[in-house]
């Protein structure tokens, strides 16, 4: 038994080396792929149904000289404020991003420049399904929007991560549709934290860096970590970089995400100063040696600044240590914050520096009256009896007037006259003073004012970019 045990193994001794070259005994490539998959092929096959493609269509009107190709800056200037419909062109313009699913799977996030001005969206799946989606919300300041699928379709919502915890040099995947090709991937590190740009005069704040390539079209796709949770938010904003790729910080998005479906926006905080430059003879009467900062004018009673023991003639020369050298940069850098935020202020008081903490309220419309003398500098009032018949004879039923302008304001600098009639606000109808308040808070995040207005028999349309002045 022993003899034929032993013959049996030695037969099978020298068989073994032909049925394993002759793939008889091999490893199955189904195992073998098992062994390929690294944690990013695993993250990138786990997430990819949470990951779409965003296509919007926009109209876009460019007005056209009716001196045709002349381009005489002469009849030109007359012409900046002719509004007759036959001189406008319109045509549709296509944009491409990207987007995750989140929160119920019927909800959808991405960069607020990929759905700016669309008329349509439309939502493409990984496997190429399309589907129709409406806007919730965008905040311009932070870059984000909020999206809603249509019907009762609904996609698995991607795991949501921290960005509290990020360590540099961690490793990051990006996901996105650059220049329309869906779903590509690119691996890269954590470069740096907490960045801040300005980009077209605007500031981004808090961003992460990543040398992941992101590019036009993966704006609006997820940065995640090695675990397949999402970190942040690509943005591409910032068109000179090479080699250098920014995300806005998911803890961040999720907040203001939250604040989008709550309000439709992100309402403004309500801070409760009026302030000016500091010019040099200014700040050699407040015995200030410093080349920077704001000075308090004016306090709102019951406001935060109040609250805080803020008082006339001090002077604010940061915001959580960023500094402000104008009331405009003020506005732009109290933007990044939201109501119910705590934020700390250095100050100059009596020569002395002092810092104080103070707390952030929501902005909302009754405050209008003192935000618009303070950043347009005029007073408004609704339209007396003469006004209306005026406006009715020309089939109007809506519009404001201008009772006061403020000398040396930047409405004064712009030829607004007490009398101009309002007519729109941001492509809105003003029907009453509270309707333009109401859309000051709105647009006050952004700072872009276009104002269609009427004095005597002539329309004009003025547009004010705020923070690119």
């Amino acid at each position: 038994m022993k003899k034929k045990l032993s013959k049996y193994l030695s037969y099978l001794t020298v068989l073994l080396p032909f049925f394993m070259a002759s793939g008889a005994i091999s490893s199955s490539p189904f195992s073998d792929i098992e062994k390929r998959k690294t944690p990013v092929v695993r993250v990138v096959e786990r997430v990819a149904p949470s990951i779409v493609n965003i296509s919007t269509q926009q109209i876009v009107q460019r007005r056209v000289s009716p001196f045709g190709g002349i381009g005489n800056p002469f009849f030109n200037s007359f012409f900046k404020d002719f509004l007759a419909p036959e001189f406008i062109q319109r045509f549709k313009l296509k944009t491409l991003g990207s987007g995750i699913i989140f929160d119920d799977g019927r909800k959808v996030l991405t960069n607020q420049h990929v759905i700016n001005g669309a008329k349509e969206i439309a939502i493409i799946t990984s496997r190429g399904k399309r589907l129709s989606a409406v806007s919730v919300g965008s905040d311009d300041v932070t870059d984000i929007a909020v999206l809603r699928l249509k019907g009762k379709t609904g996609l698995p919502p991607i795991p949501m991560g921290t960005s509290s915890d990020l360590m540099i040099g961690e490793t990051v995947i990006a996901i996105g549709n650059p220049f329309g090709l869906s779903n590509t991937v690119t691996v890269g590190v954590i470069s740096s934290l907490h960045r801040s740009l300005n980009s077209e005069g605007k500031i981004f704040k808090d961003l992460i860096q990543t040398d992941a390539s992101i590019n036009p079209g993966n704006s609006g796709g997820p940065l995640l970590n090695i675990l397949g949770k999402v970190i942040g938010i690509n943005t591409a904003i910032y068109s000179k970089a090479q080699g250098i790729g920014f995300a806005i910080p998911i803890d961040k998005v999720k907040k203001i995400s939250r604040t989008i479906i709550t309000y439709g926006h992100v309402p403004p905080a309500w801070f409760g100063i009026d302030c000016q430059v500091l010019t040099p003879s200014i700040a050699r009467h407040f015995n200030f040696k410093g080349d920077k900062g704001i000075l308090i004018t004016a306090i709102e009673l019951g406001s935060p600044a109040a609250v805080s023991h803020l008082r006339v003639g001090d002077i604010i020369t940061a915001i959580n240590q960023t500094t402000t050298s104008s009331p405009l940069m003020f506005q732009q850098v109290l933007n990044q914050y939201l109501p119910g935020d705590m934020i700390s202020l250095s100050i100059i008081r009596n020569g002395k520096e002092e810092t104080l903490s103070l707390k952030l309220k929501r902005l909302t419309a009754r405050h209008g009256t003192f935000l618009i003398r303070r950043i347009f500098g005029f007073g408004l009032r609704e339209l007396n009896r003469k006004e209306k018949a005026f406006l009715s004879r020309s089939g109007i039923s809506i519009g404001i007037a201008i009772s006061e302008v403020i000398p040396r304001s930047l409405a004064s600098a712009n030829g607004l006259q007490k009398g101009d009639i309002l007519l729109q606000l941001n492509g809105s109808d003003l029907k009453n003073v509270q309707t333009f308040h109401k859309g000051l808070i709105k647009h006050l995040r952004e700072g872009r004012f276009e104002l269609v207005l009427l004095r005597g028999t002539y329309t004009y349309k003025l547009i004010f970019n705020l923070y690119k002045q």
